[in-house]
C-alpha cells in the first residue's frame, strides 16, 4: 500500500509496525512504502507525526526596529489605569504616527498577543507573624464642620490578629506620618517589632536614581523615629500592593464600612474620635489580639514633631510651608524654632514657648493672635481699626460698638478701644462682652470704670489682702468695702 493511499498517522503504524516489530530493516521498509529512509528513520522514533518545528524565530525586517518601543507600551513603567491600557490596534497606530512604522497592523496585533500570553508572576503563600505591622496612607473624603474636604487616612494594621488603627489628617506629610505612629502604638498598647511600608517621599529620600531592592535612603525624620520606637522598617518594591496585602484589604473596608457615605464632624479631633471608637471595638472583639500584644516592644514617652528655624518680618510674622503665624512684637527681626505637627505650630524662643496657632494648610494664609500685638496697639492705637489680627479674632459685637461709641476722630477714643483689648487679653472676652453691654447702656465709657463693672459682676476682688514681711510675721489684714456701694453711686450717676 502506497503511503499516499493511507493516513498519514497510519503511515506511522505501518512503519513503525514493519521495523519494531517484524524486523525489517529501514531500506526495507523505505522501498516498501516508497518513502526516503531518513523519512522512515525519523519515523522509528515518532509515534505520531511531530508537526511543523520552527527551529529558529522568523526574521521581522519591518517590525524588528520597533519590538522594543512596543514592549513598553504593553509593559509601562507606571502602570495605566484599567480603561485606559492601549489596545493593540492603538500600539500601531501609535507606531505608525510617532515612530514611522511602515508595516502592517497584523504583525503589531500577533506580537503584542504574543508578549500579553507570557507566562504570569507567580506568587508564594505567606503567613502573618504576631507582633509585625503594615501602614499605609489612603485618601478620602469627609465633611468637616460643613465643608467638604479630602482626608489623608494614616492605617496600621496588625495582620496577625486584623487589628487596626485609623486617623485622618488634613495633609499627607512627615508630621501626620510620624503622629499616626505615635497614636497607633498607644492605642496597640506597644510597638510593632516589624513594619512595612510603601515608599514615600517622606521616608525615603528621592534623587538618588530609581528605587531597587531592598536598599533605603531614608530621609532625617524617619530616621529618628525609627530610632525612638526602635521598630525594624522594610520597604516594600514599587507598585508592589500584593507585599502588604492586609493593609490594602482593611483600606477597602474601613472605606465601605466607615467612610460610605461620608462622614461628618465638627472638627478633626471628633472625626478621629469615632474612628478610635470603631477600632476599639473591632480590637476587643479581636480573639488573636493578645498574641500579637505579648509581642509588641513597650511605648516610650515620646511627642513627634517637626523642628524648623524661621524668623520673624518687620510685621511680627513667621512663615512655614507658606502660612504666616504671629508672635509677640519684640521678637520682630529675630530668629525663633518652630514646631510643627498635624493640627498646630508652637513657635519657641531657646525654650520658652511665645506663641501657639492652629495649623494652616492653604497657601498664603495668615493666623494671628491680638494679644501679640497689644503693646504696638498701645502706641499706634489707630491702627486698632483695620488691624488684621483683631479682625480675625471676631470679637462679640459689643467691642465694635463700644469702638464706635468712643469713635472722635482723635487718638483718645482708639486708646480707650486699645484699652479694652487689653481687658479682653487679661479677663477673657467673655467677661468683658458682659461688661461691655452694661457699659453700653449705661454710657460709661472709661476703661478703668468697666474694669470695675467686670470686678463687682465676677466678684474677682478678694475681700481682704494679707501679706508677710521680711520676718515672715504675719502682717495686719487690710479690709476692702464691698463693691456694692460704689455700684448704687454709678446707679445714680447714669
Amino acid at each position: 500500500m502506497r503511503p499516499d493511499e493511507v493516513h498519514g498517522v497510519q503511515v506511522y503504524e505501518i512503519v513503525r509496525r514493519s521495523v519494531l516489530v517484524q524486523g525489517k530493516s529501514i531500506r526495507q521498509v523505505s522501498l516498501d512504502v516508497g518513502l526516503d529512509w531518513r523519512t522512515v528513520k525519523k519515523m522509528v522514533f515518532e509515534p505520531v507525526p511531530p508537526g511543523y518545528r520552527l527551529h529558529s524565530s522568523r526574521p521581522k525586517p519591518k517590525l524588528g526596529p520597533f519590538l522594543a518601543e512596543i514592549e513598553k507600551l504593553v509593559f509601562p513603567e507606571e502602570p495605566y489605569p484599567a480603561k485606559q491600557i492601549p489596545t493593540a490596534q492603538r500600539i500601531y497606530e501609535i507606531l505608525v504616527e510617532h515612530h514611522g512604522y511602515t508595516g502592517g497592523s497584523t504583525q503589531v496585533r500577533e506580537y503584542v498577543s504574543e508578549l500579553r500570553s507570557r507566562p504570569k508572576e507567580a506568587f508564594i503563600p505567606l503567613v502573618s507573624i504576631p507582633g509585625e505591622s503594615e501602614s499605609d496612607f489612603k485618601e478620602s473624603w469627609v465633611e468637616i464642620a460643613g465643608n467638604k474636604v479630602k482626608a489623608h487616612c494614616f492605617l496600621m494594621v496588625l495582620p496577625y490578629s486584623g487589628v487596626w488603627f485609623c486617623a485622618c489628617y488634613p495633609k499627607e506629610n512627615a508630621e501626620s506620618f510620624a503622629d499616626g505612629h505615635a497614636r497607633a502604638f498607644e492605642f496597640f498598647g506597644g510597638v510593632s517589632r516589624r513594619s512595612l511600608y510603601d515608599n514615600a517621599g517622606y521616608a525615603v529620600k528621592r534623587g538618588s536614581g530609581p528605587i531597587k531592592g531592598r536598599e533605603r535612603s531614608l530621609t532625617d525624620s524617619f530616621t529618628e523615629l525609627q530610632s525612638r520606637y526602635l521598630f525594624e522598617a522594610v520597604f516594600a518594591n514599587t507598585y508592589s500592593g500584593n507585599e502588604k496585602g492586609s493593609v490594602e484589604r482593611k483600606v477597602a473596608v474601613i472605606r465601605s464600612r466607615l467612610f460610605s457615605p461620608v462622614p461628618k464632624a465638627d472638627s478633626w479631633e471628633e472625626l478621629n474620635q469615632m474612628l478610635y471608637d470603631n477600632a476599639l471595638k473591632a480590637k476587643e472583639a479581636s480573639e488573636r489580639f493578645h498574641e500579637d500584644a505579648a509581642r509588641l516592644l513597650p511605648v516610650p514617652d515620646y511627642r513627634p514633631e517637626r523642628l524648623v528655624s524661621a524668623k520673624v518680618d518687620k510685621l511680627s510674622l513667621v512663615c512655614f510651608e507658606t502660612c504666616f503665624y504671629s508672635v509677640p512684637t519684640q521678637f520682630v527681626g529675630r530668629r525663633l524654632t518652630v514646631k510643627a505637627r498635624p493640627f498646630e505650630i508652637e513657635i519657641f524662643s531657646d525654650k520658652e514657648r511665645i506663641a501657639c496657632h492652629k495649623r494652616c494648610f492653604k497657601k498664603g494664609r495668615y493666623r494671628t493672635d491680638y494679644t501679640h500685638y497689644l503693646d504696638l496697639l498701645e502706641r499706634k492705637p489707630r491702627a486698632a481699626r483695620c488691624a488684621m489680627p483683631v479682625l480675625q479674632a471676631g470679637f462679640p459685637e459689643e467691642f465694635e460698638s463700644f469702638r464706635q461709641r468712643v469713635n472722635d476722630n482723635t487718638s483718645v477714643g482708639d486708646r480707650r478701644f486699645v484699652a479694652v483689648l487689653r481687658l479682653a487679653s487679661e479677663f477673657g472676652v467673655e467677661k468683658v462682652q458682659a461688661a461691655l453691654s452694661i457699659a453700653l447702656a449705661r454710657g460709661v465709657t472709661e476703661p478703668s470704670d468697666i474694669r470695675l463693672l467686670i470686678l463687682r459682676q465676677f466678684d474677682e476682688v478678694q475681700s481682704a489682702i494679707r501679706w508677710e514681711n521680711s520676718s515672715r510675721s504675719l502682717s495686719p489684714s487690710v479690709e476692702r468695702p464691698s463693691l456694692s456701694e460704689y455700684a448704687k453711686l454709678m446707679e445714680v450717676a447714669a
